[in-house]
């Protein structure tokens, strides 16, 4: 048994401080709440991930003031360009402002935002478990400069990530997700882009793709990379679908003569909703740790973002009321599937179509010869990116 060293008490912690976390931090700390925020990892540090920060996201960001520094270190990008697997391509531009920031520096800016609007931080901090007593969770267990410590508080915000272990400690969700997908990414320089971020739905991938997303403040620096559902995935690495697209594809030729500037990293995430609700007595989960992360595109910062705004409000009610039973909390769940559900199952009837490379081709053919079609691919394209 682990003799706790010392006790710790604050209105709210919020574990990790990934854009969600940090965002939520963000939102409470301006309003006076007591917050922490923590994280196991050392700032600034990488996380594998598209980079791009899609217009809800950057409405976030101007409202916590943080809009001119990753404006200064993220590259505007102009919405996406998709290709087909017969190598037609379609210009979808986005409404709203766009940015692809590098995680290790975005994911900075919105940690020191979050303390900037009067969140405590505590970074290298090992989370193993949480407090719950009469049924309700009151903190959480964590190893900290080399002292076991009990944070309690009146609300947890699980936003650590797609294996959250605050999610599995409370039981909300299973160890083995039912919806999986794989990706891996590199950066690349001296690559010649447009101003799109480039989504290649390339025949040896689908239903997965191979993007390509200018990054960064640096002219010619590419986020490059692959993602997959894992029920497609056969004998080969994601790195041989990388090789081969460099070598068949037009649109990959070009790598050929750019020069990586990182390594390749990989990881595993659930996409869509799994089984059960993403909050309780005393604690809610936001963005990957609350299963966000949208299904087909694998985006996770908007939705991390745009939960973590209402988790916030939601824990500012309570905290009001001094009410943190799940009855309550429920208005966050309620908030999540107004906002959600539909956009979910709109996505998840595209998944079948983009099995099908003829489907792709022809989606990507009537989408140029179309205007009534054009309009309404663009509305299901960026709505997930929209505000209410």
């Amino acid at each position: 048994m682990l003799i706790m060293n010392k006790i710790i008490e604050r209105d709210v912690i919020v574990v990790g401080a990934g854009p969600g976390g940090s965002t939520c931090a963000a939102y409470l700390a301006r309003e006076g709440v007591d917050v922490l925020l923590m994280d196991k990892e050392t700032f600034p540090r990488d996380k594998t991930c598209g980079d791009s920060q899609a217009e809800v996201t950057m409405e976030h960001v101007k409202e916590l003031g943080a809009y001119e520094e990753v404006k200064k270190a993220g590259y505007c990008n102009k919405g996406f360009l998709l290709t087909s697997p017969d190598y037609s391509k379609a210009y979808l531009d986005a409404p709203g402002e766009r940015y692809t920031t590098p995680r290790r520096i975005f994911d900075n800016i919105m940690k020191n935002t979050a303390i900037r609007c009067g969140a405590e931080m505590i970074e290298d901090c090992w989370v193993y478990d949480v407090i719950k007593e009469d049924g309700q969770v009151k903190g959480v267990k964590a190893k900290y400069q080399g002292e076991y410590i009990e944070f309690r508080s009146k609300i947890v915000i699980g936003a650590d990530g797609s294996h959250s272990m605050v999610a599995k400690a409370i039981g909300i969700f299973p160890d083995n997700p039912v919806c999986t997908g794989a990706g891996l990414r590199c950066y690349y320089e001296n690559v010649p882009m447009e101003k799109y971020l480039e989504i290649h739905f390339d025949q040896n991938v689908l239903p997965g793709y191979i993007w390509v997303f200018p990054s960064g403040n640096r002219e010619g620096v590419a986020n490059v990379g692959i993602g997959i559902n894992l029920d497609v995935y056969d004998s080969k690495t994601l790195k041989e679908y990388i090789d081969i697209f460099i070598e068949t594809s037009p649109y990959g030729k070009r790598l050929k003569d750019a020069r990586q500037i990182s390594e390749w990293k990989g990881w595993r995430l659930p996409t869509g909703p799994q089984a059960g609700e993403n909050y309780d007595a005393g604690v809610m989960l936001i963005g990957d740790a609350g299963s966000m992360i949208l299904p087909l595109t694998g985006e996770g910062i908007g939705p991390a973002t745009e939960t973590a705004k209402m988790a916030a409000d939601t824990a500012l009610g309570a905290l009001k009321a001094n009410d943190f039973s799940a009855e309550f909390l429920k208005a966050y769940a309620d908030k999540r599937h107004d906002t959600y559900d539909i956009k979910y199952k709109s996505i998840m009837t595209l998944d079948d179509v983009f099995r099908n490379p003829q489907n792709i081709n022809g989606i990507v053919k009537r989408y140029n010869l179309d205007p009534i079609f054009k309009e309404e691919v663009l509305k299901q394209m960026f709505f997930a990116h929209s505000k209410k």
